[in-house]
Parts: C-alpha cells; sequence; structure tokens
C-alpha cells in the first residue's frame, strides 16, 4: 500500500530538503535541532488552518470554479454527484497550488514569526483511486448544507447561511477540496475558534512546563486581551500557534464529560502513575488539574506531582476527554519515562492507530521505537503465531501495527549541522531501520567494550 499523503518541502528553516511518507503511525527520528518538531507542526497546520490558504487566481482556481459553478447552480434546490477519479485530482491540484502560493502566509502563521522561511511545499494524496458524493440541499429556512461522502458511511459537511450563490460556491469548493486532501481529516473549516474539537491535537514536548503554567499564561493572555486600546501591552507570549493551541486546550478546551472512544487507552496509561488524573471545571474558568495517589484522601496539584504525571496527564486527559480529534501529534512522548514506560506508551499508540486515529511522533528514543518495532512484528505474525506471541510475552490482542500503517523519517545534519535532509527509514516485517539509534548504540557498544578490555589488561 502507499503512504496516504507525501509531503514535501525545501528550504524550511534549516531543513535543506524533506520527503516524507505520511501514514496514520509516522515516526520522526533525528539528531537534536534537525527539524522534526517543524515537520509536525506543518503537518499540524496544514490540517488545522485551511483560512491561510487564500484563493490565488491561477489555472486550478480557474478549474475548480467552472467545476462548481456547472454543478451548484442559481435556483436549484439540491444536488448530488459521485466525483470521477479526474475531478478528485482537480481538487488535489488546487490545494497544492494554494498551498505553493501561500506558504510563507501559512509559515509565518505557524510559528508567530516571519524568520522561518518555507521555500517550497507540496502535499499530495500518494493513494489510488478514490471514492467522493458531494450532496448540497436548501433547508426550509434558506440556509445550506454540503456534505462530502465516502464509503463506510464517512461524512463531512458544513451548514451555509443564506447568502450569495458566490459564497456558497467558495464555500463548497473549499469542502470538496479539503475532502479529496485529507479525506475525514477535513472537518475543519475556516471560522472556527482557536481551540475545536475537530482541529489536530498539538502536545508538544516539555509537558511539564505547560501543565505548571497554562494557567497563569492564560489568565494574563485574557487580561492583556481586553485592555484598553492604547495602553501598553506589557505581556506577550512568544510561542507557536501549536503551542498557543495546546494552551487554550488545557485552559478551556477540555470539559468534565467523558468520551468513551479512547477510555481504554487512556486508563491503560494512567496505570502507570499509580493513581487518576482529575479535570476539574467551572464555568467560564481557567481548567483546574489534580492528581490523586492510589489510597490518598486528598489530591495533589500539578506542581506537586511528579514528572511522570505532568508528562502522562496531558495525553490521558485528551484521549478522555475529547472524541472527534482526526489527529494526534505526541513530541518525546518518552520524555522523563522509565524504559518500561515508553514501552508501554507505544502500546497505547498502536492502540489508537488500531481505532482510527493519526498519530505523528517525534522520538530521541530506541526504546521506543523498538516496541513499534515489536508491535509490527507481532502483525506480520500469522494470527495464531501472533496469538502465542502476545500470550507468551504479555501482549493484548489489540497489541500489534499492520507495517503499511506505519512510516519513519529519518533527519540528518550535514557535516556543518547547518542543514538537513530527510531519508525514508527502510520498512520491514521486524519494523523501521533506525540508523540514527543503531550507529549510537554500535558506538556505545564498542566504546564499552575498549574500556572494559583496558580494565582486564
Amino acid at each position: 500500500m502507499k503512504p496516504r499523503w507525501k509531503l514535501s518541502v525545501e528550504a524550511f528553516g534549516k531543513i535543506e530538503r524533506a520527503e516524507v511518507d505520511v501514514r496514520p503511525l509516522t515516526l520522526f527520528a533525528g539528531p537534536n535541532n534537525s527539524g522534526k518538531s517543524y515537520l509536525v507542526s506543518l503537518l499540524w497546520g496544514l490540517v488545522a488552518l485551511p483560512g491561510e490558504l487564500v484563493p490565488q487566481q491561477c489555472p486550478e482556481l480557474e478549474a475548480a470554479n467552472a467545476w462548481i459553478a456547472q454543478h451548484i447552480e442559481e435556483g436549484k434546490a439540491s444536488f448530488e454527484h459521485d466525483l470521477t477519479n479526474d475531478e478528485i485530482v482537480l481538487f488535489d491540484r488546487l490545494f497544492d497550488a494554494l498551498l505553493t502560493a501561500n506558504r510563507s502566509r501559512l509559515s509565518g502563521r505557524l510559528f508567530n514569526n516571519d524568520a522561518v522561511p518555507l521555500g517550497a511545499v507540496s502535499f499530495q494524496r500518494a493513494c489510488g483511486e478514490r471514492r467522493l458524493r458531494l450532496r448540497w440541499r436548501r433547508e426550509p429556512d434558506g440556509q445550506s448544507v454540503a456534505e462530502v461522502l465516502w464509503p463506510g458511511d464517512q461524512c463531512v459537511h458544513v451548514t451555509l447561511p443564506s447568502s450569495s450563490i458566490d459564497y456558497l460556491r467558495m464555500r463548497i469548493r473549499e469542502l470538496v477540496m479539503r475532502a479529496a486532501v485529507f479525506e475525514r481529516l477535513s472537518a475543519v473549516m475556516p471560522g472556527l475558534e482557536l481551540f475545536d474539537e475537530s482541529t489536530p491535537v498539538y502536545l508538544p514536548a516539555s509537558r511539564t512546563g505547560f501543565m505548571h503554567l497554562y494557567k497563569a499564561a492564560a489568565r494574563r493572555s485574557m487580561h492583556e486581551t481586553f485592555r484598553r486600546t492604547g495602553e501598553k501591552r506589557e505581556f506577550s507570549l512568544d510561542l507557536t500557534t501549536p503551542a498557543f493551541h495546546f494552551i487554550d486546550m488545557l485552559a478551556f478546551g477540555l470539559k468534565r464529560e467523558q468520551s468513551q472512544r479512547y477510555a481504554e487507552e487512556a486508563a491503560f496509561l494512567e496505570q502507570s502513575m499509580t493513581g487518576e488524573v482529575e479535570l476539574l471545571a467551572g464555568a467560564g474558568a481557567v481548567n483546574e488539574y489534580r492528581y490523586r495517589p492510589t489510597g490518598t484522601a486528598a489530591p495533589l496539584p500539578m506542581q506537586l506531582s511528579s514528572a511522570l504525571v505532568t508528562e502522562l496527564a496531558p495525553l490521558v486527559l485528551v484521549l478522555r476527554h475529547l472524541s472527534s480529534f482526526p489527529a494526534l501529534i505526541l513530541e518525546e512522548p518518552e520524555a522523563h519515562l522509565h524504559p518500561a514506560l515508553q514501552r508501554r506508551i507505544a502500546q497505547a499508540i498502536g492502540r489508537l492507530v488500531h481505532k482510527g486515529l493519526f498519530v505523528w511522533v517525534t522520538t530521541h528514543s530506541e526504546n521506543f521505537c523498538q516496541e513499534i518495532n515489536n508491535l509490527i512484528k507481532l502483525g506480520s505474525l500469522p494470527p495464531d503465531k501472533r496469538a502465542e506471541a502476545q500470550q507468551k510475552l504479555e501482549y493484548d490482542p489489540q497489541d500489534y501495527l499492520d507495517l503499511d500503517d506505519v512510516s519513519g523519517c529519518e533527519l540528518r545534519l550535514d557535516p556543518t549541522g547547518e542543514r538537513s535532509t530527510t531519508v525514508a527509514m527502510k520498512r520491514t516485517e521486524a519494523g523501521l531501520v533506525m540508523p540514527t539509534f543503531n550507529q549510537a548504540i554500535v558506538k556505545l557498544s564498542q566504546d564499552v567494550a575498549y574500556l572494559d578490555g583496558l580494565l582486564n589488561e
């Protein structure tokens, strides 16, 4: 099976050139300061910030507008059509053209800074023939409902106010374009608030720091927002947009109601804490989180909890209190975790992928990646042998990964350390081949053997 998408960039920060096969589980590995966070931030922005792709006059836009005008006509009350593969490709090309034209705008919005250049970018579907159905109707109250449907009853839709035919066509064009490119990740439409459950979740590195400071940042940010015009602003958050989104989600986005979709995975991870993470949400107030150790009556505030708790808590809370987010971007899931817990989080990620969640991960951990490879090995076995191995090694039946669902991208620095490029990790039934870790492990082993030899002379 081909990758779901192919992301290509050039001259992106220190990344000279990168090509990424984007699959349901995509790993990004490599040295520090090589560009991993840039790539996953860009992936987040492509799905979460559609409003940055401002239409630019080009042949692709003219062709898409002509197609929409032909099918969404003045005076019609409804319309339904199965798009051909050529028609879907028409909207693929439009997305890529708009992405190229707006690359600097998108990069500036992502990083809240114009200092990160993006020389070239392309994001294209890489799989074969697709089936989409466009359905549109006018409601009795004058509003319109536009839907794109896929086989298997998957659907994304938008309700549009009574307005001009030109506005209606523009919004339907946007809907079809993003549905053609992203399929079910396309639920995000222009006009949503900063945080919305249809936006991908980005869990940045240093989650402990965010858990300690999110309340102060959210309150101070609100204070500055409502400061009278002309008053000197004494406070600003120089953060990327994904980081802002994370703070907004912690402060206001998570609700006390619990979702069942990923409840098992949340409980599986929470077992590692020997306690429970609690969410206290007041009406209009900033969310409060506490940790209640097993067998203890009094809960602890986050600032008095261990790094294990503060690193894992955001992931547990997202899985427990959100249900409809289309993708999870997780930076350094291994941070502050014992190797045994790194294996556990890899198992949880495998289970999330099984449930249809897209998970894109940056990592420096050979232990975490080796566990991902173990899950791939289990997925490569015949069902009877897999069940035998799972029982012997104390895995659950859902602990395996299909190789087709996994890809790896290694970033490599040039000798100066100033530029990087990407290399696709070789995919085998035994897992992903990861030179970035293998070389370091071999070098460490050689040094150990040499020093042991000196001690034994």
